[in-house]
């Protein structure tokens, strides 16, 4: 049986519903940092443009745990980066070390994580975030000695906020990975691929 190569799709091939979600990313939080109009969505977006219905809700998702985030940015990113490495997502890791570093992660930080060596936290709500991170991702559980310190730490809010990051973060790894979608023309993968 012949291997398929997933659809890339450019806007001229796209139906309404698929134009309508091309421009909600082109033209709204995303799309800024854009130089030039792409030829195609990168990231989950060129997937999720098979079922735009879905990917709006997903966009709509990212923004909100992302741009609208009660979490600090640096533990935000620290988080999404711990499930990019866990699934080997190099598009997600790619492009969240970049975010990670302007939300003032350092470098040592971005590399262990990626290496997979045990990273300098700067302080011990990375550590902790990290931690429960490691922890929804191997038991999909908090135990309720963590789950007690992330409230203590962070608030109920940001905690019930980081189980709704893994989790979204997990459902962008499994469609990267599962479509095959790579990193830009030019980067190097982390991890072999």
């Amino acid at each position: 049986m012949e291997t398929k190569t997933f659809p890339v799709l450019e806007p001229a091939a796209l139906n309404a519903d698929q134009a309508s979600l091309w421009r909600y990313i082109i033209e709204g939080p995303r799309g800024k940092h854009l130089a030039t109009a792409p030829r195609s969505l990168p990231g989950p977006f060129n997937p999720w443009l098979q079922i735009p219905a879905f990917g709006r809700c997903a966009a709509e998702m990212g923004e909100t745990l992302r741009m609208k985030s009660i979490l600090p940015g640096d533990l935000r990113e620290i988080a999404i980066l711990t499930v990019g490495v866990r699934w080997k997502a190099e598009f997600e890791f790619w492009a969240h070390a970049r975010v990670a570093l302007a939300e003032g992660v350092g470098e040592p930080i971005v590399h262990a994580l990626r290496d997979g060596t045990e990273p300098p936290f700067a302080s011990d709500p990375q550590r902790l975030v990290h931690v429960a991170a490691v922890a929804l991702l191997e038991t999909g559980q908090l135990p309720n000695e963590l789950r007690s310190r992330l409230a203590d730490a962070l608030g109920w809010p940001a905690t019930v906020e980081l189980v709704a990051l893994v989790g979204f973060y997990c459902m962008v790894s499994f469609t990267l990975n599962a479509f095959d979608v790579g990193l830009p023309a030019g980067e190097a993968p982390f991890w072999g691929k």
